[in-house]
């Protein structure tokens, strides 16, 4: 399907997809309910052509609203969606919708129910062909569905299967030649790998940077297993309670972790070469997002936290390669003295150098 007519390629300053100030909130109880539920708060992403951007979090942090916003499932309380420089809120038409779904649809957690049992395997991605490439005829759309399976590591064969004749690994690879055959640029994985057996994650995360090296497509994997964020993502995002609070390259999030939160999510993660470390993940109560007050909502489990945290909400800033909304941690940045001394974990997480596999370690939500 054709772009609209004022879409345009984006510059090489401008990501193809980038959020301004992104917020969702639901109104929990009745009608006279007060009671808001901050999902996502003021999120500041970008992600370029031909990127693999991880976003990683515990359950509840926010990560698949998120999904469900760029997906335009949800429509956003506040804040800005841009696509290829064009504002996503001013695309009305259904044939503008049309477009903007075919350049970014969202595969989703559950390969199980994801396909109707009484249909094919060959109906979702036929149908997607036809809504959104109609120029082709029948014959073009049986060639085209062949390819995009050949695409994700499946035999064409599996187009006359039905769902409840397939493996799990192989109705997540459905998905993404379902979202492959409209020819997308941007791919939402929301928790792709996270029902399948570790056996098999890591062809499926294999298979995920393929497309991104064969077919051009930048993808939006969010996870909450750190492993296999490192494993295929070129950037990380990490959300707590609705809110980024660090970002940057893979490897220096990792090997350099400067919010708490971050370094809590590393030590986490048993080092199997270190059989007698001990991990310090468990330190207090989940965060509040009902009605939350100015402040980190990381404070009451953060053991640096300062008075500063409860008064004032921190951004993301700059510090090295990385973005960190971290009071604490900004402060050491300018050098500043009499502060706490480094959390938990932390400097484990900097002495572990290697890079895991996806089927080495996972963050338990």
């Amino acid at each position: 399907m054709s772009p609209p007519g004022d879409a345009r390629a984006p510059s090489p300053q401008e990501p193809l997809l980038r959020t301004e100030g992104l917020t969702r909130h639901f109104a929990l109880g009745g009608l006279f309910s007060r009671k808001v539920l901050h999902a996502v708060d003021d999120l500041d992403l970008t992600i370029g052509e031909r990127e693999i951007v991880a976003l990683v979090g515990e359950s509840g942090s926010g990560k698949s609203t998120v999904a469900r916003l760029l997906a335009r499932l949800y429509k956003p309380t506040r804040g800005e969606i841009y696509y290829r420089g064009r504002s996503v809120a001013g695309l009305r038409s259904r044939k503008d919708l049309l477009w903007y779904r075919g350049e970014v649809p969202i595969v989703l957690q559950d390969p199980f129910s994801a396909f109707h049992p009484v249909f094919r395997i060959s109906h979702g991605i036929m149908r997607n062909l036809a809504l959104h490439r109609p120029e082709l005829d029948r014959e073009a759309r049986r060639r085209e569905a062949e390819r995009v399976c050949e695409a994700v590591g499946l035999s064409p064969r599996m187009l006359t299967r039905f769902s409840y004749e397939m493996s799990g690994g192989e109705r997540q690879r459905i998905g993404f030649a379902q979202a492959l055959a409209v020819r997308p640029k941007l791919i939402l994985a929301d928790e792709p790998v996270s029902m399948l057996d570790v056996s098999i994650r890591a062809g499926v995360l294999n298979m995920m940077a393929s497309l991104r090296d064969r077919e051009g497509v930048s993808l939006l994997y969010i996870t909450h297993d750190l492993a296999s964020a490192r494993y295929v993502a070129d950037r990380i995002v990490v959300m707590y309670a609705g809110h980024e609070v660090e970002s940057g390259p893979t490897e220096t999030v990792l090997s350099e972790p400067k919010h708490p939160y971050t370094q809590l999510l590393l030590s986490a993660v048993a080092d199997p070469r270190e059989k007698d470390a001990e991990l310090s993940a468990d330190t207090g109560e989940p965060p509040r997002v009902v009605n939350p007050s100015e402040g980190c909502r990381f404070r009451a489990r953060c053991p640096l936290a300062i008075e500063t945290c409860a008064r004032v909400t921190p951004r993301p800033e700059p510090i090295g390669a990385s973005r960190v909304a971290c009071h604490v941690a900004l402060a050491r940045a300018r050098g500043e003295e009499g502060l706490p001394s480094e959390a938990p974990g932390a400097s484990a997480s900097r002495g572990t150098g290697s890079s895991p596999t996806p089927d080495t370690a996972t963050v338990t939500e």
